[in-house]
């Protein structure tokens, strides 16, 4: 009789062993296949926060100071860039100008009857997306486009802005110079931006009668750097004028934004009595704690309940081996060898591996992705959204809530990882089969008979 007619015939004569050791499999597999499967999903997420959200730093005139000797200027941007890890910049700038043709949101300044109330607050930007405001979700662009730096004479304007002035994209807004601002001789009063994009400031948090117009964030206007700077010219005269607003970079993968921010403040030539730095990596840990939690915790599941499942797969094995030494004596005096014999065991625990392999797979699958969304919410209860860094120089306070709720985890197992478990999970199988073996193969046959009898 063959060695696979043997295995067959034995494992569906001892249905009881089988089914108990199918039982056992299924039910380790399946918790092996979850851990691995939420496993590799924190780590992909983790992976993909670290290029999405990103970690950056601000570097902007301190102005807290009495005097400020040093600005943040074209050429401070480009010695920063320079140093590896920095993948883009935004440029800020910032000018408080009269909108005369447009109905502010009121505030303090209509009510006291103050010219002031048609000054809006224009926020120069290299890349309007990248501004701390859209960057974490406190503003979201609702139609049109972002400002990039080749634009020049364009703008951004909230919905709240555009509804109450029947404004849409495409139409124009203009300001001026506040009256009894410095202007160099031929300055141009009227700026005209045209208006490529509307967005929803979310939130209006602190607003009160008090409040300026220029001030709440419906009446913020972003426009392009460019257009910034010669409004910079134009008030101040300046021939190569600064960003009033400092500028912010941000780095390729947050976990090195310290080594970064190191390497900035020695570079040469930064006069940190006039500039101050500001590092924000509060989204990107916010988001990653749970899931680097999670990544630990499954991780260390996964190992215990493998080196659990060895244990426990060897010690039922090697007790079905003594019983099975008097089959093993019989089949040796009819001169069928200990490797032949091995061979049949392996067989029969193989084949119920796999079919507990197939079991497992089909059922982690709904299980992973309800387990690892009850693990990630439990891990994010009760976890404080952390303060994002203030906006500029004006202390802009920014809502804690601001950051919103992190989304649910879509738990898969990737093929290769089931593939490569299947295999080891074999070789786990094998070396089992082979240590329960040793109680039969290292007696000779005459040595079973005697035992057996």
């Amino acid at each position: 009789m063959s060695v696979y007619r043997r295995a067959f015939l034995y494992t569906t004569r001892k249905k009881g062993k089988t089914a108990l050791l199918l039982l056992i499999l299924t039910v380790l597999m399946i918790l092996v296949f979850m851990g691995t499967a939420i496993n590799q999903t924190a780590r992909k997420a983790s992976a993909g926060l670290r290029e999405e959200l990103g970690g950056y730093f601000k570097i902007a005139p301190d102005y807290q100071k009495m005097s400020v000797n040093q600005r943040v200027d074209q050429a401070l941007v480009d010695q920063v860039m320079e140093i590896e890890g920095i993948k883009s910049c935004n440029a800020m700038d910032l000018q408080y100008l009269a909108v005369e043709n447009l109905t502010l949101e009121p505030g303090k300044f209509t009510l006291e009857g103050d010219e002031k109330g048609q000054m809006a607050r224009f926020l120069g930007n290299t890349s309007s997306e990248l501004h701390e405001y859209f960057y974490l979700n406190l503003f979201t662009l609702e139609e049109g486009r972002h400002l990039k730096p080749e634009d020049k004479g364009k703008a951004l304007i909230s919905k709240t802005l555009a509804q109450r002035n029947h404004l849409t994209l495409g139409d124009t807004v203009s300001a001026r110079l506040m009256e009894g601002a410095s202007r160099t001789a031929g300055a141009e009063k009227e700026f005209p931006f045209e208006i490529i994009g509307i967005f929803d400031e979310g939130y209006q948090e602190g607003i009160s009668q008090n409040t300026p117009e220029c001030d709440m964030a419906s009446n913020f206007i972003f426009i392009d750097v460019a257009s910034s700077q010669i409004i910079n010219e134009a008030e101040r005269g300046a021939a190569n004028p600064s960003f009033l607003g400092g500028a912010a970079f941000f780095v390729k993968d947050p976990r090195e934004l310290e080594r970064i921010v190191e390497a900035v403040e020695e570079l040469p030539g930064l006069d940190w009595q006039s500039l101050k730095l500001m590092v924000n990596n509060s989204a990107y840990e916010s988001r990653m704690e749970p899931l680097m939690r999670l990544e630990g915790m499954t991780s260390l599941l996964v190992w215990l309940i493998a080196t659990i499942g060895v244990i426990v797969v060897s010690l039922l094995l090697a007790l079905w081996e003594r019983d099975r030494i008097h089959e093993a004596g019989v089949l040796m005096s009819f001169g069928i060898s200990r490797r032949n014999i091995l061979w049949q065991h392996f067989l029969e625990c193989t084949a119920v591996f796999l079919l507990a392999f197939c079991l497992a797979l089909i059922g982690s699958i709904p299980l992973s992705g309800w387990v690892g969304g009850k693990l990630y919410s439990r891990m994010t209860v009760g976890e404080e959204e952390n303060a994002v860094e203030q906006y500029d120089y004006l202390q802009d306070p920014v809502p804690l809530n601001a950051l919103g709720e992190s989304g649910e985890l879509e738990v898969t197992l990737e093929p290769g990882a089931a593939v490569l478990l299947g295999i080891t999970g074999t070789l786990i199988v094998g070396a089992c089969v082979s240590m329960a073996f040793c109680v039969i193969g290292r007696r000779k046959p005459k040595e079973l008979l005697t035992i057996m009898e």
